[in-house]
């Protein structure tokens, strides 16, 4: 025992104080009052880990969905960006060919197939072998 050890009386249940006596020789406790000591001291690192969580989990939760927010924001400027540009394409196409309606919606629905089949992984070297047969 340290100098700032004070002895105190303490009373126990005889079951617990044999299986602290048990416990004792699995440890590296040189005496009752040690793995008492070093128990005490393991519980009160126990209780202090979960108040830091009850701290940690809303600051940790505030963090995550800031984050996710910004996320959530690049890619939607990301989407903006690249639906500007496909309104472009499609303006330039529609500009330049001479489509009916027939024809507009026999390529949706041929699309919308294509699309489905691929599972959304359509590339634009797909629309080229399909034009070539």
């Amino acid at each position: 025992m340290d100098k700032d050890s004070k002895r105190i009386g303490l009373y126990i249940n005889q079951d617990l104080l044999k299986a602290c006596d048990n416990a004792i020789s699995r440890t590296n406790a040189t005496s009752r009052s040690d793995f008492i000591s070093s128990a005490i001291e393991f519980y009160i690192a126990w209780l202090d880990s979960k108040n830091i969580s009850r701290v940690l989990t809303p600051a940790l939760e505030s963090v995550i969905g800031s984050k996710i927010l910004d996320t959530e924001d690049r890619i939607a400027r990301v989407l903006f960006k690249q639906g500007v540009e496909l309104a472009m394409l499609m303006h330039v196409v529609a500009a330049t060919n001479n489509i009916d309606e027939s024809q507009l919606n026999s390529l949706r629905k041929l699309c919308v197939d294509e699309v489905k089949r691929n599972s959304g992984k359509y590339k634009f070297d797909d629309a080229v072998r399909f034009q070539k047969g």
